[in-house]
């Protein structure tokens, strides 16, 4: 072989051992990406409603609970509830809340505990409004379902505040 097809040769090897080189750096200097989790911007569940105390409203007395959240930011959600087919008329309940996510080492989302205030909205013979407090969990079971348990407290006008537990399993919408 003549000496500048063997030294040809040589750069090539080298060339393309430095390729193989800093292309390997470079995959192993660029982080991978993390999965933050729980970034749906909200979900829709069906649950059940546990009346725990007074009669005024369907969230003291229970029945099937319907759940909503919307996400506006990881600190910031409105929480939604309507109790139907209860012993007593619909009962809504609108509630702007703080979220506190709680995240593994990963940064996923293992649960989001939250509280807020709002208001209770129920049509017993026409359009009631009272406030109402919330405080509750969010926790992701998957990427695509969220299970939430609540205890919401409404403050009717009769002064007797109906409490009631909230709980269901929704499926996530928006990412």
């Amino acid at each position: 072989m003549s000496q500048s097809f063997t030294k040809c040769w040589q750069l090539t090897l080298c060339g393309l051992t430095s390729l193989a080189i800093s292309s390997t750096a470079a995959a192993e200097s660029v982080p991978p990406a993390t999965n933050i989790g729980y970034q749906n911007n909200g979900y829709l569940s069906i649950g059940a409603g546990i009346g725990l105390g007074g009669n005024t409203t369907a969230l003291g007395t229970g029945g099937v609970a319907i759940l909503t959240k919307v996400r506006f930011s990881d600190n910031f959600s409105l929480h939604d509830a309507t109790i139907v087919f209860g012993g007593k008329p619909p009962t809504s309940m609108i509630i702007v809340s703080a979220d506190f996510p709680i995240r593994n080492g990963a940064g996923q989302t293992t649960i989001s505990p939250f509280i807020g205030g709002g208001a209770m909205l129920r049509y017993d013979g026409g359009l009631s409004i009272s406030p109402a407090i919330s405080g509750g969990i969010d926790i992701p079971v998957s990427r695509n379902f969220t299970g939430t348990v609540r205890v919401n407290a409404g403050f009717p006008a009769n002064r007797q505040a109906d409490v009631g537990i909230l709980a269901g399993v929704g499926y996530n919408f928006g990412s």
